[in-house]
């Protein structure tokens, strides 16, 4: 189980917490890309954040 927390340069704090998915060990997900950082949540959704905006990455694990 997995969260993720990115701290922008611009002090906004962007949170992926775990929420679980019935069915399996599924969890959020982090890959570096193409000067984005790439979120993926349980089901497949991304959200990609471009790696300038970026202060800091949190990726936690429970």
């Amino acid at each position: 189980m997995t969260s993720i927390k990115v701290e922008m340069k611009n002090g906004e704090v962007k949170e992926f917490p775990h929420t679980g998915r019935a069915g399996g060990s599924y969890t959020k997900e982090i890959r570096y890309e193409g000067g984005f950082a790439i979120i993926r949540d349980e089901w497949g959704n991304e959200t990609a954040i471009p790696r300038e905006d970026i202060k800091q990455v949190i990726k936690t694990c429970h």
